[in-house]
């Protein structure tokens, strides 16, 4: 079993590289197979040298710095049948090989249902050890039944990774959304910037591959191996959407085929994910200054 990881790794301050982040993603990724191969794209020289992880450096002086996050892109086209299982990531996501594990086990019946099998990114607060969803902007209401297993819907299908077989990665390079210029993905109250485009795969909203991104639930709560870990809690305390994970699911579900999109609600979010994305932040820095 053949994987690819492919992380970007940008580096603000040159003199001073903090690889602690990055080592522990690195770390987790290569327990999922004897045969993983980690590919850092990183906007630095960096000498280390393994035969499992290569470290590729890119000069970023004359164009956006966010475009890092696409640079990874051409070489996985490369790959594409020399791996079995291709996936993205963030530094400073930790996804185990129990997430693998368990993405393996149901990731074929979503695809069969055209469905993605995503994960919740998630913090824990360090003060109390409470574990924080990060990206979901309300309570999950939606919930369907594949095959004898609850699924929930997932408001916001981001988690700063994916994952594909072979297969689904083929189809992904051969559409549309591939390409950043050709990119759709944004939902009613997310804005994605250039390195979040890049970190959603072929998982946004309007993209016209899945249904939506999906989770599997018992009991009202989201099984233990599809949470990611965002390493540090800064989203809690400064991202637009965070939910304690024992209060995300409501006890009110509803079928996903019986909802239908409230406009108002939507605009509410709208303006709800503007305020505590942009203004809380400002006036918080505004009143440290």
């Amino acid at each position: 079993m053949k994987i690819s990881v492919h992380i970007t790794f940008y580096v603000k301050n040159k003199k001073k590289i903090d690889f602690n982040k990055l080592n522990k993603t690195i770390k987790n990724y290569l327990t999922l197979s004897k045969k993983t191969y980690i590919y850092v794209h990183t906007n630095v020289k960096i000498k280390k040298k393994s035969k499992f992880i290569t470290f590729i450096n890119y000069n970023l002086e004359k164009e956006d710095p966010l475009k890092l996050s696409w640079k990874c892109r051409p070489l996985m086209k490369k790959q594409k049948n020399l791996f079995d299982y291709f996936i993205y990531s963030e530094d400073d996501i930790i996804f185990k090989k129990r997430n693998f594990n368990a993405w393996f086990k149901l990731k074929d019946i979503c695809i069969k249902n055209n469905f993605n099998l995503g994960f919740l990114r998630t913090e824990i607060k360090k003060d109390s050890l409470n574990l924080w969803s990060i990206d979901q902007p309300k309570q999950l209401d939606r919930s369907l039944i594949i095959d004898g297993q609850q699924f929930i819907v997932l408001e916001n299908p981001y988690c700063a990774m994916w994952i594909y077989d072979k297969k689904e990665f083929g189809n992904f390079i051969k559409s549309e959304y591939w390409n950043l210029e050709n990119w759709l993905g944004d939902n009613h109250y997310t804005n994605l910037k250039t390195r979040e485009k890049s970190a959603i795969g072929w998982n946004g909203l309007n993209m016209k591959r899945y249904k939506a991104s999906i989770v599997p639930i018992k009991n009202f709560r989201i099984l233990n191996e599809f949470y990611l870990n965002h390493q540090g809690d800064k989203y809690i305390k400064f991202g637009p959407f965070s939910i304690k994970v024992n209060q995300l699911i409501n006890r009110k579900l509803k079928h996903c085929e019986d909802i239908k999109e409230n406009l108002f609600e939507l605009f509410y979010l709208r303006i709800k994910f503007f305020y505590r994305k942009y203004l809380k932040i400002n006036l918080k820095n505004y009143k440290s200054n």
